[in-house]
């Protein structure tokens, strides 16, 4: 499974709302999650581990959407990094 979402936010509370059963994997843009603050990566991290999922970046996606991946998938990409 994967689906796009307009912002991590949205994503997040999608999954917290059982819209995207299955999903493991939130792929965020490098750019985009550096632009938050702390305090801000703070909360999504805390709210991606209590809904099970793991958060990365990826310097090559777009900073227009979210990725959100679940279910038999690939390895990440080369340019994906957990954070």
């Amino acid at each position: 499974m994967i689906a796009r979402c307009a912002t991590l936010s949205q994503a997040l509370d999608e999954i917290e709302a059982g819209a995207l059963a299955g999903a493991s994997t939130i792929v965020i843009s490098r750019r985009a999650w550096d632009a938050l603050s702390s305090n801000e990566r703070d909360l999504y991290r805390t709210r991606a581990e209590r809904a099970g999922i793991e958060l990365h970046a990826d310097e090559a996606i777009s900073s227009h959407f979210v990725e959100v991946r679940g279910g038999e998938e690939a390895p990440p990409l080369s340019s994906e990094r957990h954070v």
